[in-house]
């Protein structure tokens, strides 16, 4: 369901046992985002050392990023080894 409310999202990163269970799924799958959004105002450029302070002063974003990373890794791997058993 999470995956399905992000239909018409330009890239999306899904383990391959989610995407085999939405390829498994029957049903039109609706377009839920559409393109568009504008800024009003553009940001302020910061430096790499601005956005690393700011990056990491919040922990939840560090965690989740290395979370992400190992994960995606992870389903890599996975990816890989069902693309091996295909060949």
């Amino acid at each position: 369901e999470k995956i399905q409310a992000l239909a018409g999202c330009d890239r999306l990163t899904i383990s391959p046992a989610l995407l085999d269970e939405l390829a498994a799924s029957e049903g039109v799958l609706t377009r839920q985002l559409t393109p568009g959004c504008v800024t009003e105002t553009r940001p302020s450029p910061m430096t790499q050392a601005e956005f690393l302070w700011q990056h990491h002063q919040d922990p939840m974003a560090v965690e989740k990023l290395a979370e992400g990373i190992r994960l995606f890794a992870v389903d890599q791997v996975k990816l890989e080894q069902q693309i091996q058993q295909m060949l």
